[in-house]
């Protein structure tokens, strides 16, 4: 384990909108939706279905450990800044949305996406930092889902990039 912690070759690239992350992966999902619309037709009992949309979602989990005191600022920044990703960004004209370059080993390289659903979470087991001022877990448990941005998947896109 200290080989691994210590040894950036050891890793592999995770990155979601620019925070780089030293991570435990426990899950990795990848779900394919196609929309389909049933329509009555004249002189038919069954319906008829049109294909309407499409939708890719990756959700993962992960531990991101503190695994020293001088981890502590850097871990707990980057979890600030991955929770700031779901916040809006107000304008001069209303609010909107923050899209975010995921990049996980070499399946997904700066992949554009949407944030949809994060969660943290600390068990009862976490060991916690005791220090005045920077008493927190110091393991915490991320889960997170992103909706893929795709410009135009078709039955020939590159399902995995450099696999």
């Amino acid at each position: 384990i200290d080989e691994i912690d210590n040894s950036e070759d050891s890793l592999i690239v995770f990155k979601i909108g620019g925070i780089k992350f030293k991570a435990y992966l426990g899950s990795l999902n990848d779900t394919f939706a196609g929309s389909w619309g049933g329509e009555s037709d004249q002189g038919r009992a069954d319906q008829r279905y049109l294909y309407e949309s499409f939708e890719r979602i990756i959700a993962t989990d992960f531990i991101v450990p503190v695994l020293s005191k001088d981890d502590y600022d850097t871990v707990w920044g980057n979890l600030q800044k991955l929770a700031q990703k779901t916040y809006p960004v107000y304008g001069s004209n209303g609010f909107h949305g923050q899209t975010v370059k995921v990049t996980i080993g070499d399946m997904f390289k700066n992949k554009d996406m949407i944030i949809t659903d994060l969660g943290y979470d600390w068990d009862n087991e976490t060991p916690w930092e005791i220090t005045k001022g920077k008493q927190a877990p110091s393991y915490t448990n991320v889960s997170i889902s992103f909706t893929v941005l795709g410009s135009k998947p078709t039955s020939t896109s590159t399902v995995y990039q450099n696999v």
